[in-house]
């Protein structure tokens, strides 16, 4: 009967007898190996947007916007004016008046003002001016009496022949602000009062 020996090595030996020795190898154990193979991932396709269609419509005008309004503020203001002649009897009538009324007319166009009305009668000059708000009243009264004087008694010289002062017109005016007209009441009593002044009346 044959003996055998069995020792823990890489290769199991199974020895016999000298002269009739074997080997024999282990049957190698199945390996489970699991082999993932990865799935091709389809292609993506191109994402096309839809294209917009354009609008061609004008834009709506916006609402009406409501603004609030502010008095304006005038950078005139209107004189009634009221002139006497320095004699009582020196009457404005005649060719005098036409030519007074176009004076007067010049004078305002050469200083920048506004004739908007004139009366004249045979004892005194009335008008309606409108001049910018830094004038001085009293000066438009003075350049006025100047302007007129000249021409008249250049015109007129029989004036000059009683009057021997450079004015024609008695010392004294009326200036009333606003469009509105002397009053006769205010124009008589005007008169008185300068009449008297002078120690006519």
């Amino acid at each position: 009967m044959n003996s055998f020996e069995y020792s823990s090595t890489d290769t199991d030996q199974l020895e016999v007898e000298p002269g009739n020795t074997e080997t024999v190898s282990p049957e190698p154990l199945p390996i489970s190996v699991s082999v993932v193979i990865p799935q091709a991932t389809p292609a993506l396709s191109p994402v096309v947007e839809e294209e917009k269609p354009v609008n061609t419509d004008l834009p709506t005008a916006a609402p009406p916007v409501e603004v609030e309004s502010f008095p304006q503020i005038t950078n005139e203001l209107t004189y009634s004016c009221l002139l006497l002649p320095r004699f009582s009897d020196h009457y404005l009538s005649g060719d005098v008046v036409k030519d007074l009324e176009i004076w007067l007319k010049e004078v305002c166009i050469s200083y920048g003002w506004r004739l908007n009305s004139i009366t004249i009668r045979p004892g005194y000059l009335h008008w309606l001016v409108t001049v910018p708000i830094t004038a001085n009243p009293a000066k438009v009264i003075k350049v006025t009496c100047q302007q007129t004087s000249q021409k008249i008694f250049e015109y007129y010289p029989r004036f000059k022949r009683k009057n021997l002062s450079l004015d024609f017109w008695a010392p004294g005016f009326s200036v009333v602000p606003g469009s509105a007209p002397h009053t006769m009441e205010t124009i008589n009593n005007f008169i008185l009062q300068i009449r008297r002044q002078q120690g006519i009346f």
